[in-house]
């Protein structure tokens, strides 16, 4: 169930044309799994846990990259493509943790390193 919920929160968080839309989005229970300390924010620290564990779920091969068939329940074509920034099929964990910095980034408006 925990890993059900952490993955539907990736799936919106890198669907998303920004980040800060979406956090709204994610139900209670979801957000309750990533935020860790219940302070009802969620920190950098607790973000980057939350993409940790989120690659790693998704990572069924567990070869560090997201192949289009792993990605495929979370993404669709354009979203995988936007996310594989060199265009080799794979989304390398550089790539994820690029593209989960610029959702958190985008998202902290305020520049105070958590999102509410």
């Amino acid at each position: 169930m925990m890993k059900t919920a952490i993955l539907t929160a990736t799936a919106i968080v890198l669907a998303s044309a920004t980040f800060a839309e979406t956090v709204a989005e994610l139900h209670e229970k979801q957000l309750n799994a990533i935020d860790a300390n219940n302070d009802g924010f969620l920190s950098k620290d607790e973000f980057n846990a939350f993409s940790d564990y989120a690659f790693q779920a998704m990572d069924e091969d567990k070869n560090g990259t997201l192949g289009l068939e792993e990605a495929k329940p979370f993404l669709d074509i354009k979203q995988f493509q936007n996310v594989d920034r060199n265009n080799d099929s794979f989304i390398s964990r550089s790539e994820y943790d690029r593209q989960m910095g610029d959702d958190f980034s985008t998202a902290d408006q305020d520049g105070n390193g958590q999102l509410n």
